[in-house]
């Protein structure tokens, strides 16, 4: 069920980090001429470049860019926070993260920037996390941002210019990662529904009987049996000997 606090955070968090992602991105376009995306981007194998990790999804090339990333980035985020309450503030800090520091070690050496590869976290974490937890909800969720979002696919093919297309694999490839790791990391609806599986399960087991509940009633018939043909052979026997 969807609660109020929940219902919060599904419109005030993917909102809020794209308020602040579209401040950054002003601030940097007309004030500084773009100067703070060169300077605090990712910059790989570097360690100038180790705040761009954090910082880089923030920054922009132009408006192109960042309207490319605004609505997929606020559409699948508030679907991370919708369908995974307990969970989404540690899954979206390991994408963003993860995404960063792949892209840092195995990019290409030049200036990443742009939130693409954490949408393509985003996409990843969804798409696969409903194959990999077997839930119901998860799985639906996982179809929905297939049929959405599966064209994205082709935004990781290298040599496209201006693109980071190893933010979009590396980010692909985190959202795999972490939608595998969290698998196990079950959320309300998913405790009670495995509460409620075990609680049928048991009373399933008290009402099957251990045994068959004609395997005594048969071995007292078969005894009754025996018993019967021992008597008879007895009498045939003694009225042998008496003739």
């Amino acid at each position: 069920m969807l609660s109020k606090r929940n219902l919060s955070n599904v419109i005030k968090w993917p909102l809020g980090l794209l308020a602040v992602m579209w401040l950054v991105f002003i601030v940097d376009y007309y004030l500084f001429g773009g100067l703070l995306s060169a300077y605090y981007g990712l910059h790989t194998r570097q360690l100038a470049g180790v705040p761009g990790i954090v910082l880089s999804p923030l920054f922009h090339g132009g408006w192109g860019h960042i309207v490319s990333n605004s609505i997929p980035f606020v559409s699948l985020t508030g679907l991370l926070v919708f369908f995974y309450p307990r969970l989404w503030p540690r899954v979206l800090a390991s994408l963003w993260l993860g995404t960063g520091v792949l892209v840092w070690v195995l990019g290409r050496s030049v200036t990443h920037i742009g939130a693409s590869g954490v949408v393509y976290a985003l996409a990843a974490f969804l798409a696969f996390s409903g194959f990999f937890r077997r839930d119901f909800r998860a799985i639906a969720v996982s179809l929905l941002v297939l049929f959405y979002y599966g064209g994205m696919i082709v935004g990781i093919l290298p040599g496209q210019e201006g693109i980071s297309w190893e933010s979009h694999l590396l980010g692909l490839i985190m959202g795999v990662l972490g939608a595998y790791t969290y698998r196990g990391e079950l959320e309300d609806h998913e405790i009670a529904t495995r509460r409620k599986k075990t609680a049928r399960e048991k009373q399933q087991r008290k009402k099957e009987p251990f045994l068959d509940p004609d395997a005594f009633a048969k071995t007292k018939k078969e005894r009754d049996n025996e018993a019967f043909w021992t008597r008879l052979k007895e009498l045939s026997e003694r009225e042998r000997l008496e003739r």
